[in-house]
């Protein structure tokens, strides 16, 4: 799966279902995060407002007529969506073929790149829900097959059953308890995307603060320079909003940290 992301840091696309950005706007940061050299954009089926099937996904399909499919490899999720204000979870192979059925029309693609478990069913097997991902991989549905939610213990059950490409997990210098699973997933060669590496917009720590002023740096970049300096493979996803934000959040790749910054993070921030 890494091989296929060249560039460090993805972007998300759940903003889009759950604030009040407009369509265009979300088209037009989506593209400008790609012509900004953005390889792979993540979305859900759960990411979607009152009344519309898949919201996100929609807007997604927008932005690749624009910009081409193979100018970017698309992730989703399955297992989980939205009815009215709940979000039910449900990972049978039933409910996730359906979904990714789903998926495929509204993205108006034969394959998608990365298909994702969005949530463990804690009323099923995690291997029953893994080798209904892997059956849609054999006929050629998903092109690769991710986990998003889990603990370690549930990464390894599944990787009793088929290849995992990809472990999508909360992660950022501020809330740190999953960095041994991305350290591992790394080791072992499984892509892992961090999502809210910016901890959910809390104000920044004292460390973040000092290194970014050191680097000359946005909070925001160092903490997105945090999790990529963690290892090839952990990727931090960013969410899409607007053209100046992506700007900023995909200048957080040339930032380099030091030995002192890590350190200097690793004894104020975790």
């Amino acid at each position: 799966m890494a091989d296929r992301v060249t560039f460090p840091i993805a972007i998300g696309t759940a903003k889009f279902a759950f604030s009040d950005l407009v369509r265009s706007e979300a088209v037009k940061a989506l593209v400008d995060a790609v012509n900004g050299g953005v390889t792979l954009v993540d979305t859900a089926l759960a990411y979607t407002r009152p009344g519309i099937e898949s919201y996100a996904e929609e807007v997604v399909r927008e932005v690749i007529a624009e910009v081409g499919k193979d100018s970017v490899t698309i992730a989703t999720k399955g297992g989980h969506w939205r009815r009215g204000n709940d979000f039910p979870v449900d990972g049978s192979p039933g409910a996730l073929r359906r979904h990714c059925l789903i998926s495929l029309r509204t993205l108006g693609v034969e394959r998608i790149d990365l298909y994702q478990l969005h949530h463990p069913d804690p009323k099923l097997p995690i291997e029953e829900s893994v080798a209904a991902l892997a059956e849609l991989r054999s006929e050629g549905l998903v092109a690769t097959i991710g986990l998003s939610n889990v603990s370690a213990d549930q990464l390894d059950r599944a990787r009793t059953v088929t290849k995992i490409d990809a472990v999508q997990n909360r992660l950022s210098v501020t809330s740190s308890e999953d960095l041994p699973l991305a350290a591992a997933c790394r080791r072992a060669g499984i892509t892992y995307l961090a999502y809210q590496p910016l901890n959910g917009g809390a104000n920044p720590v004292r460390a973040v603060l000092r290194v970014a002023q050191r680097h000359g740096a946005t909070p925001h970049q160092v903490m997105l320079a945090w999790v990529i300096a963690q290892g090839p493979g952990i990727i931090p996803i960013v969410g899409a909003t607007k053209t100046r934000s992506i700007r900023e959040a995909l200048q957080a790749a040339n930032l380099q940290l030091d030995a002192a910054d890590l350190a200097d993070l690793a004894g104020d921030a975790l």
